[in-house]
């Protein structure tokens, strides 16, 4: 792992760092792109083979999560205790849960980023979902600022400058990579014999 840290940090970072990429979602963009061109279609030394030859011929003995046992690891739990009303105080919000929960400590589940929905058990039992009723905190809405790049201009003349980039350069041999896969004729399904299933 420090060895590709090490590597990120000589091959990608200058990379991006000399590009301005100013958004998160545009360096994780480009990030793939570097990836996926240049680390992991060249051979590495130690495993004598690319890094996408090794993840495919060991595609199965991987074992994929799903979102709900993602949710489940990540999930958030707090014990509070209902009052007489049978309300409960999470994030600085007021939630309702059932009535015969009143003054019973639960243990609610949330995901920290959504105070939307709240998961109430009891005694290792799952019950109804706390009742929002008063939302207080505006936990993560999921808003980010969109920033612009403004191309750069000489300052003497005002002209645009061009300034080449190898991750440009990266993602532009990437699209088309995933153009062509796109347009591939598959010979097989034209083969197929008519009375066999399509799949």
């Amino acid at each position: 792992m420090e060895k590709f840290n090490a590597y990120v940090d000589r091959s990608f970072e200058p990379e991006a760092r000399r590009l301005g990429i100013k958004t998160l979602e545009e360096l994780n963009q480009y990030f793939e792109v570097w990836l996926a061109e240049n680390y992991n279609d060249k051979v590495h030394a130690e495993i004598r083979r690319t890094p996408q030859e090794a993840h495919q011929s060991e595609q199965a003995q991987l074992r994929y999560i799903t979102p709900e046992e993602l949710r489940k690891i990540f999930i958030q739990r707090q014990i509070r205790k209902a009052d007489n009303a049978a309300t409960v105080s999470l994030g600085g919000n007021l939630y309702k849960v059932e009535g015969f929960l009143a003054r019973k400590k639960v243990e609610l589940r949330y995901d920290a980023k959504d105070l939307s929905c709240v998961e109430v058990y009891y005694n290792g039992q799952q019950y109804s979902n706390a009742e929002p009723l008063i939302i207080r905190a505006n936990v993560w809405d999921g808003a980010t600022e969109s920033a612009t790049m403004v191309p750069k201009q000489d300052e003497v003349t005002g002209e645009k400058t061009v300034q080449t980039s190898f991750l440009k350069l990266l993602q532009e041999k990437h699209e088309q990579k995933l153009k062509d896969k796109a347009h591939r004729i598959h010979y097989a399904k034209l083969y197929q014999k008519e009375d066999e299933p399509h799949v």
